[in-house]
């Protein structure tokens, strides 16, 4: 078992991004696709299902399925995780992701306990190193042998259980990623103490309030490298950064690798982009 391409779309509002997202499209045999919907207005379409983009969705495409995006009103563009990945037939996970309970546990609602993970996914599988990147797959592997456990305990695990100051806390950092924010101050806007906040972060995800949203706005960054045209410069500038090394150095310690080496290293392993087959509007998917 393997990732094939890990993408993370930010704000999808362009019509140039549009209308390469929102395609109908499929994948080949063997390969499976994970979405993880951090929120915006739209739809997501398979050739069973036609489910509204809520934050915290997580759905799955298995090979030869139709699907596509669907976005809504674009002043509420969707943001997202999509993962490809491989099961060969002879892995002991094949009989999982095959099997029917699994495929109809799906949509599942997880609440933001899932978007460092996918992070995660996103850097490990770009990364220089051979040994991160086999972590990326086996981090990949066991999340689905979790969400398998979860299917067969009637879907105990599917409740979206993060905290309600998390969420607006979250909410706060999005709207704030290209002016700073400070801990104390988002603290203050939940009218809890920063003592508090500090604590549900690390139960949830592990991390500080701080490395969260550090972490957030560099997984941003990462995504307006890949998906737009910007300079270098022009990203600094758009999250905020009045000095570009300042935010080159920020992210050498998140990418481990400079931006312009991210975009490089990513291109080079993803000539094509995204490793999909396109099928237009009323075509059937090859089942070849």
């Amino acid at each position: 078992m393997g990732i094939r391409d890990v993408v993370f779309v930010y704000r999808l509002a362009s019509p140039e991004l549009i209308r390469w997202h929102s395609r109908r499209h499929t994948h080949g045999e063997d390969e499976y696709e994970l979405h993880y919907f951090l929120g915006g207005e739209g739809h997501f379409e398979t050739e069973r299902h036609r489910c509204i983009i809520s934050h915290g969705a997580l759905l799955f495409s298995h090979p030869g399925e139709l699907h596509a995006i669907r976005p809504g009103d674009i002043r509420r563009p969707v943001s997202y995780y999509a993962v490809l990945f491989h099961v060969p037939r002879e892995s002991p996970l094949r009989s999982v992701v095959e099997s029917r309970p699994f495929r109809n546990s799906f949509p599942r609602m997880a609440g933001s306990r899932h978007r460092l993970l996918f992070e995660n996914l996103k850097t490990g599988h770009v990364h220089r190193t051979l040994a991160r990147r086999h972590a990326a797959d086996h981090m990949l592997y066991s999340f689905l042998w979790e969400l398998s456990a979860e299917t067969e305990t009637d879907g105990a695990g599917n409740r979206d259980d993060y905290n309600v100051h998390i969420a607006r806390a979250i909410r706060l950092f999005e709207e704030n990623l290209n002016r700073g924010t400070t801990i104390a101050g988002v603290a203050k806007a939940l009218g809890i103490t920063q003592a508090h906040l500090t604590r549900l972060f690390s139960d949830h995800f592990g991390v500080s309030p701080l490395q969260y949203y550090r972490r957030m706005r560099m997984d941003v960054a990462a995504s307006m490298l890949l998906d737009t045209t910007r300079s270098i410069k022009e990203v600094s500038w758009e999250l905020g950064y009045s000095n570009p090394f300042h935010f080159s150095r920020s992210f050498r310690q998140y990418a481990d690798m400079s931006p312009q080496e991210y975009r490089q290293q990513y291109y080079r392993n993803n000539p094509t982009r995204y490793a999909t087959r396109l099928v237009s509007v009323g075509d059937h998917p090859s089942r070849s």
